[in-house]
């Protein structure tokens, strides 16, 4: 099955890649004042081979930078320079970015703004088709369905978020990342591998903010094999696992100090390329190297940059964005929040009044029975943020990229075989859905237009 579903996976790719292609030649750009990549002139105007290249590049694949990719690239290419840019962590753009460097070793006849670019695109090809067959060996292992593992792998192909899969965004290595984390967590205690666990989990907290919250697994499943394993060497596995665990926290950690040492340190100097300079004068950027004074988290009990970077920057907060103005972002939003609502409440309510009291004496017989709860509880707190905290819009990519339990519910929709698909059922409400959306975004975010 894994060639298959990579033949899928790397179809929709090529289908997204030439729509924004076709798109992005026929549309018009839109020109929202927003932030941009300060470009170097003499990548601009330099008058060789890279020139034409660069051209190409942009010409091919200009359409998938944009929004947020725009400050992924920036971090690729002049690291955290402004204080905006803290609101991004690093794993994604800093592989881009050594990616990049090795292949101007090789003399790669491109700039390093359209080799970041192309890496990246390059990249997140890559990672999407791997994320497809862990998504099917997830499915797999928890479900024992080969159809409903189909059916998540193909609705996952053509999401509802599908473009932010392919443009420079962290959406794929954060999927490819967690599912790594999930497939790990579900195996049978005899192939319990802690380094993956501790591995996957790193590029969790590193790639997303909502990293943090994958550490329930590792914690969930660990427990679960302590309770349902007899005999097992209880002193070594929790050794092992809070190593696997404290790893992670101590390099998100070290890269804190990092950010606290570039911004908040007096003594830190940073000369920062002219280009970016300028910038920072025209849009009042502060950068980096300026000393504690100009950050006020700098100041913090805990000088973690990250909350007050997006409560500044982007009025993220409990209800902030709860506004008449952000009325056309709620609708984007809302048949990704009613979608997931309505069926993690079904499973939940179908779990509290039959399952539970069927077990309730029998814890060991509840956590064999249950495999998907974890996924279940990690989708329904997800959807909880994005409902009542964050930016309303990122609700449908933050959850296609997070959870499996989307394309779980989504795949019980599905028929056994595309030709029995009626436009009037709810997989074809759910088909229309995910077309309509991909397409959409797909025209819309690469001419720069604002989508969810």
């Amino acid at each position: 099955m894994t060639l298959k579903v990579t033949k899928l996976a790397l179809t929709s790719r090529l289908i997204i890649l030439a729509l924004q292609m076709v798109a992005n030649w026929l549309v018009p750009d839109h020109k929202p004042d927003v932030f941009r990549m300060p470009l170097d002139e003499y990548n601009n105007n330099n008058a060789t081979n890279a020139q034409f290249l660069d051209k190409i590049v942009m010409g091919c694949l200009g359409g998938l930078r944009h929004w947020d990719g725009e400050y992924f690239l920036h971090i690729a290419n002049y690291l955290y320079t402004y204080e905006n840019t803290l609101a991004f962590y690093p794993l994604y753009p800093v592989i881009v970015r050594n990616l990049a460097t090795a292949c101007q070793v090789f003399n790669v006849p491109l700039s390093l703004p359209a080799l970041t670019l192309l890496v990246a695109i390059l990249l997140n090809l890559w990672l999407f088709c791997e994320a497809a067959n862990y998504l099917y060996q997830l499915t797999q292992r928890i479900f024992n369905d080969a159809h409903k593992s189909w059916n998540a792998a193909l609705v996952f192909c053509f999401n509802p978020a599908s473009i932010f899969f392919s443009a420079a965004y962290s959406e794929t290595l954060f999927a490819y990342s967690s599912l790594i984390l999930m497939l790990e967590c579900v195996r049978p205690k005899q192939q319990f591998h802690y380094m993956r666990i501790c591995a996957s989990l790193t590029a969790c907290i590193m790639c997303r903010s909502n990293g943090l919250i994958a550490l329930g697994f590792p914690i969930y499943f660990f427990a679960r094999h302590l309770i349902l394993t007899v005999g097992v060497k209880r002193c070594q596995t929790l050794f092992k696992m809070s190593l696997a665990l404290l790893v992670p926290l101590s390099i998100l950690h070290a890269f804190y100090f990092y950010i606290y040492r570039l911004y908040c340190m007096p003594s830190i100097k940073v000369n920062h390329p002219q280009q970016v300079l300028q910038l920072a004068s025209e849009r009042n950027y502060l950068v980096s190297g300026r000393g504690p004074d100009a950050s006020p988290w700098c100041q913090y009990t805990l000088p973690f940059p990250y909350n007050y970077v997006q409560s500044t920057y982007w009025d993220v907060g409990f209800l902030r964005y709860y506004q008449w103005k952000q009325l056309p972002n709620f609708l984007l939003a809302l048949p990704m929040l009613l979608f997931m609502h309505w069926h993690y409440c079904d499973y939940l309510w179908h779990l509290v009044t039959r399952s539970w009291p069927a077990n309730a004496a029998n814890l060991r017989e509840l956590l064999k029975g249950q495999k998907a709860l974890p996924f279940i509880l990690h989708g329904a707190f997800l959807t909880m943020v994005c409902a009542l905290f964050v930016n309303i819009q990122v609700s449908t990519r933050l959850l296609a990229s997070a959870s499996p339990i989307f394309y779980w519910f989504a795949a019980d929709h599905m028929p056994k075989s595309l030709s029995q698909l009626s436009l009037r059922s709810q997989a074809g409400a759910l088909f229309v859905w995910c077309t309509t959306y991909c397409t959409c975004g797909t025209v819309l975010f690469c001419n720069n237009f604002p989508w969810t």
